[in-house]
């Protein structure tokens, strides 16, 4: 079994930046399938991240195109570096987008690809997606989980920026990358 942890900021106040660092972040507009599905398979790749492996190209551009979704590049002195996609709800939920209810911001995924891993970027990294969450129209909270097949720095570096557990689940596989 697969321990799911479930971590949320809800309030823009507990988010802990990081010390800037040498990496620019900038939303990909208009969406770009091919840099979505590279980055996941390559950041992915290490931590059992399996649920899109079987994705069409059709299906990535699909899922780019959605409104809900948005992605955001780090690049490291030119270099791309990672990745995160952000989701927000209740798109497709009961509540209509834009309602008094608020929306959430889910961090879908988020990455470093490998050789940009253990250089410290990662914290400053993770701030500034959860900066740009929070920016969300009638934002309410910022949450994601992970797994024990994440990275060990996973965990550390969530709560380092003011993430916080809520629940904790003992799962099969497929739930951590649902």
């Amino acid at each position: 079994m697969t321990s799911v942890t479930y971590l949320q900021q809800t309030d823009p106040s507990q988010l802990r930046p990081a010390r800037p660092r040498d990496l620019t972040i900038s939303r990909v507009f208009p969406a770009e399938p091919d840099l979505n599905s590279r980055m996941y398979r390559e950041i992915g790749g290490d931590w059992n991240w399996v649920d899109r492996l079987e994705w069409s190209d059709g299906t990535w551009a699909s899922y780019c195109t959605d409104a809900c979704v948005s992605t955001l590049r780090a690049t490291h002195q030119g270099d791309l570096a990672g990745f995160a996609e952000l989701r927000m709800s209740p798109c497709g939920a009961d509540a209509p987008l834009g309602s008094d209810h608020g929306v959430d911001v889910e961090i879908v995924y988020f990455g470093l690809l490998p050789r940009f891993a253990g250089r410290g970027l990662g914290g400053w990294f993770l701030s500034e997606v959860a900066r740009i969450a929070w920016k969300a129209p009638g934002c309410r909270r910022v949450w994601l989980h992970t797994c024990d097949d994440d990275s060990p720095a996973a965990i550390p570096n969530y709560r380092s920026r003011g993430f916080t557990e809520y629940a904790r689940a003992d799962t099969g596989c497929t739930a951590c990358t649902a």
